[in-house]
Parts: structure tokens; C-alpha cells; sequence
């Protein structure tokens, strides 16, 4: 009979599913206003790195700049066609991404959404709680959470065990979780240990108003140069109480100098741009002195026209003296220095651990040595005096801050970020509960009503004012710059030009002699300001102290005559782009 033909059922053969890869975004939420600054998302970048090395690309989409509705945004990109999307959150744009989540859920209800970041950190729980539209929330650091998260799509239910996350407990009993309310809490994760195996964060993102071109003019080398942001640490050793640094955690690593090297030889190749400056974006560069020197020797050995600033605290500023020499011998040109206050209560508060003289000390230091200054600074906070606003703006006039520009500092007032000690503090001194989903705003906190006003008077002088001095500075300072190379026509006599530098520095002074007469009228009781409002306290300036409105215009008139009127988007020679 021979042998007989297997049967074979057709209809029983399993054919392993095709898998593909997911599609996946993230996306940097509005912060709802436009922020001149503007850069690209460090953060995100890394995590999108990170998973294109590991096989799964990814869209980024930057809104953080925008003014515009969320879910238009949301469904103008069209949000709603990826399998998995990221947000990366401060407590500023938070509405923001759970408005776009909302959208994309109600068109997509198999999309997994996820949070992270700063602000999702601080309060994960109260998130899942109360936002359906969000799946789960990575805690701290994410790359290498989120890379769990999307290789094991298939199985959704073995997501909610990825260490670093939280989630809803489907059973709503707690799963193996901490038992708290239905949420399944899983312990964090290890930080990253070698910053060096995680990718360059080479990542691009949509944006529909752009980047503009990051730049630094080296006045040592008279020219302006192109400059890219790196971020050679993570976190810092120290517990400022006001710093969000804090919700991710404390644990301080960094990265080795060759591969900082690497990186801005990497992206000198990928953009075709020649980058001559180096932005260190770390949350505290000069944590480790010899560390930093050994980045910048190793920079310099690359290329001696690379130039490089970085922020750091006021006492390392003091106990590091002796490299500082070195450090600007091989291209360091200015410190982005965290002094926040020169009042003793106020830095208390702050938690920044420093005597108001530690900060003179080291502004003088970084003077002596030549080496530029970039303010870090908080004018106000909720519990601020008289007095404190006094001990800053002498401060700010003995240290020579009456020429530094930009003027944001003079308007700056703490912001209460979730999960920093300081709001705790303030939540428990005004016996309230702050909405986790809420900032409140900075300028409408304080304790004393003298406070209150002397606030709201300084920022409707920067809302009328500061813009049109900053136009009109920028303006001055760019024909002084071309009279001094040579370029400028002759038709700028050498009077006007006397006349013109006499102005352009009355104009960097006009905020700071504002808040100063100000600050006078509110401690006398506001006699000046109840009898002819703003207008009665504007300083009159220039070699003829004419009104403010006479000195704008009178600058900006000479600098058209001489043809320089700054054009939309140009870097005046004092400025850090």
C-alpha cells in the first residue's frame, strides 16, 4: 500500500505574526509662551538617540515655544498615526501635554501615552490618579525605561514590571505595588552609571517656528562664532532648595573629555557647520575642577580657536581659584554663575549654603581674571523685604552689574516648582495646597503688599519699556562696534560719536536706575508713584538727561544715519545669542 501522505490541516498551521517596528514620537509641550532662547530638547534627544541605536527611530516634535491651541497642534502634526507617544514635562506645560493626550486617545485609544520628566516625576501618582488619558510615567532618567517600554509592545501587560515606572493596577487592588490607591509603583531604576555608552544626542525635531542659529561673539577674538550645546554631566552633589535638579536626583556623573571632544567633531561633520564654541549645559560644570580642566585642555588640543562658558556655584568659583587661569588660558571666556541673592534671609531660604559675601568674592575673582559673568539671579521671592530688594540692587551696583545686559534679572521672581523643597515650604508658611497640575505664578505670592506693588509697577516698565531700550541698545552698540573696526562712513561725526557712547551706556544703566527709584519711592511709601504714576519715577539719562522716550529715539536715529539699524535677528556685540 506504500506510505501514506501526512494530512495536513491548512486551516491549523500558525504563522508567526510579522512584527514591526512601532511607530514613535515624542513631544516637547508648549510652555505657552515664546521663548527667545530657544533650543533644542537635550533630554528627548538622548532618549531618541538612545533608541535608534538599539533598532527603534522615532519623531521628535518640539512645541515648547508655541502660543498655539495644544490639540491644534496635536492634530496638525498629526499625533494621533504613532503607536507610542512621549511627553517630556515641566510644571509650565503640563496642561498643555495632557490636552494633547486627551486628543490622541479619543482618536487612538491603543496609543500608549507616557510622561516623563521633571514634573512627571515630582508627581506620578497624582497623575494616574487623576489623568485617564495617561498610561504610565517614567521616573527620572528614561532611556533605557523607554526602550523596555517599546520592545515589549506585544505584551502589554509585561510593561507594568519595567523598574523606573508607574502605572493604573488594572485589577485596581495595588498589583505589586506599595498598595497605595491601584497604582503599581515599581522601584527605581539604577541611574545610567557610563554617560559615555549613551549616544550623541543627534535627534531632529519638528518645529513650526524653528531654531535659530546658536552663536557666541568672542570679544578676545573679535568675531562672531557658531557654537553648539553640550551637556558633559548629569545632576549635581548639592540640594538648592528652589532647583528642579533635585526630582531627578542627586547622583552627579560625567562624561570622559575625549568623547566631549568627539561630540562637537561629530556635529561639526553631521551640520557642516564649524563650531568654535562650546555652551556646557550641565547643571553644574565645575563640580570636579580637574575634571573640567581636563575637558578644556583636550578641547584646546583639538582645536586651539574653541572657546567654552559653563555654570557652576559661587563657592567652587573660590575653591577652584588656582585652576581659573588655566581654564581661560584654553578658551574658557564666561561663567554662568548661580548667585541668586545677595541677602542673607533669602539664601537661606535658597538652601544655597553661601554668605552674601562668598558671592562678592567670587564676582570679583572672575572680574580680576577677566573672565565675563552671566547672571544667574532671583529678585524676588514669596517672602521677600524691602530691605532684600535694597542688599540686591547694592549688590548688583558694587559688583558692576549696572552695564550687564540682558536685564532679566531685575524682573526674575522664584518659581515653585513641584517637588522642590521651596514650595513645601511656602505650602506649609501659607497653610495651602498647591494643585499639582498648577504653578502658580511667582508675582502673585507675596507676603507684603509694599512687595506687591513694587512688583507690579517693575514689570509694567519692562512691559512698556525693555524692549524698546533693548532695540534701541542693540542699535547704539552695533554702530559703536563698526565705528571702532573701521567700517563705519565718515558722516558720523566725532562728537556724535562721544555723544552716542554716553547714550548707549545711559541706556544700559535706565532699568537699573528705575528699579532704584522705585525701590526708594515704595520705601517711603509710594509718594512719587501715587502722585504721577510710572512716568514720575523714569530716570532722565544721556549727556543731556532727557526723558527716556527722547534717549530711545535719539540712539535709534543716529545709528540710521551712520546705517546701522540692527535688522530683524542680528546679534549686537554684546551678546551671548
Amino acid at each position: 500500500m506504500g506510505t501514506p501522505t501526512p494530512l495536513v490541516r491548512t486551516s491549523l498551521v500558525q504563522t508567526p505574526p510579522v512584527r514591526t517596528r512601532p511607530a514613535i514620537a515624542f513631544v516637547n509641550p508648549s510652555v505657552g509662551f515664546s521663548d527667545r532662547r530657544k533650543s533644542k530638547p537635550i533630554g528627548l534627544a538622548y532618549i531618541m538617540a538612545y533608541l535608534e541605536k538599539a533598532g527603534f527611530p522615532s519623531s521628535g516634535f518640539d512645541f515648547g515655544d508655541s502660543e498655539d491651541d495644544a490639540v491644534e497642534l496635536a492634530a496638525h502634526y498629526g499625533l494621533d498615526r504613532f503607536d507610542v507617544v512621549g511627553f517630556s514635562v515641566y510644571n509650565e506645560s503640563f496642561r498643555a501635554a495632557v490636552a494633547m493626550a486627551e486628543w490622541i486617545r479619543s482618536r487612538r485609544p491603543e496609543c500608549l501615552i507616557v510622561l516623563g520628566g521633571p514634573h512627571a516625576t515630582a508627581v506620578h501618582e497624582h497623575i494616574l490618579r487623576h489623568h485617564p488619558c495617561v498610561d504610565v510615567v517614567v521616573r527620572r532618567e528614561g532611556e533605557e525605561a523607554m526602550l523596555d517600554l517599546v520592545r515589549g509592545l506585544d505584551d502589554r501587560a509585561g510593561l507594568t514590571t519595567i523598574r523606573g515606572t508607574t502605572w493604573r493596577a488594572p485589577d485596581g487592588d495595588g498589583g505589586n505595588s506599595d498598595g497605595d490607591g491601584g497604582l503599581l509603583v515599581n522601584e527605581d531604576r539604577d541611574f545610567v552609571p557610563d554617560l559615555d555608552q549613551i549616544p550623541f544626542p543627534d535627534a531632529e525635531f519638528v518645529s513650526h517656528s524653528g531654531y535659530p542659529d546658536l552663536t557666541y561673539y568672542d570679544e578676545v577674538q573679535g568675531r562672531l562664532k557658531a557654537a553648539l550645546t553640550i551637556c558633559s554631566s548629569r545632576s549635581c552633589p548639592y540640594d538648592c532648595s528652589f532647583c528642579g535638579v533635585l526630582t531627578i536626583g542627586r547622583k552627579y556623573r560625567s562624561r570622559e573629555a575625549e568623547r566631549v571632544v568627539a561630540e562637537l567633531l561629530h556635529f561639526r561633520a553631521r551640520h557642516g557647520v564649524h563650531y568654535e564654541h562650546v555652551y556646557f549645559s550641565d547643571a553644574n560644570f565645575f563640580v570636579s575642577p580637574t575634571r573640567a580642566l581636563e575637558v578644556a585642555e583636550a578641547l584646546y588640543e583639538a582645536d586651539p580657536q574653541v572657546t567654552f562658558s559653563f555654570g557652576t556655584r559661587v563657592n567652587q568659583i573660590l575653591k577652584a581659584a588656582d585652576v581659573l587661569p588655566r581654564l581661560k588660558e584654553r578658551g574658557l571666556r564666561f561663567i554662568e554663575l548661580g548667585i541668586e541673592s545677595a541677602s542673607e534671609p533669602v539664601l537661606e531660604r535658597l538652601a544655597k549654603h553661601v554668605k552674601p559675601e562668598v558671592n562678592v568674592a567670587a564676582v570679583r575673582l572672575l572680574k580680576r581674571l577677566g573672565i565675563e559673568i552671566s547672571l544667574d539671579f532671583i529678585m524676588l521671592d514669596p517672602a521677600t523685604t524691602l530691605a532684600d530688594i535694597r542688599a540686591n540692587m547694592e549688590f548688583l551696583r558694587e559688583t558692576g552689574f549696572y552695564d550687564y545686559v540682558p536685564h532679566d534679572h531685575l524682573y526674575t521672581a522664584l518659581v515653585l516648582y513641584e517637588g522642590t523643597p521651596i514650595r513645601d515650604f511656602y505650602a506649609r508658611r501659607f497653610g495651602v495646597v498647591f494643585d499639582p497640575d498648577e504653578l502658580p505664578s511667582p508675582f502673585t505670592l507675596f507676603e507684603l503688599p509694599e512687595v506687591q506693588r513694587f512688583s507690579d509697577m517693575l514689570r509694567a516698565f519692562r512691559k512698556r519699556w525693555q524692549d524698546r531700550i533693548d532695540g534701541a541698545l542693540a542699535q547704539g552698540e552695533l554702530t559703536l562696534a563698526s565705528v571702532g573696526d573701521g567700517t563705519s562712513p565718515p558722516s558720523l561725526p566725532r562728537a556724535s560719536h562721544a555723544r552716542l557712547q554716553l547714550d548707549v551706556v545711559s541706556l544700559r544703566h535706565a532699568p537699573n536706575l528705575l528699579t532704584e527709584r522705585l525701590l526708594a519711592d515704595a520705601e517711603a511709601g509710594f509718594p512719587l508713584l501715587d502722585a504721577g504714576g510710572l512716568e514720575a519715577l523714569l530716570p532722565r539719562l544721556g549727556h543731556d538727561r532727557v526723558p527716556l522716550h527722547d534717549l530711545i529715539e535719539r540712539t535709534e536715529a543716529v545709528a540710521r544715519e551712520a546705517g546701522f539699524a540692527q535688522t530683524p535677528g542680528a546679534v549686537g556685540p554684546h551678546g551671548r545669542d
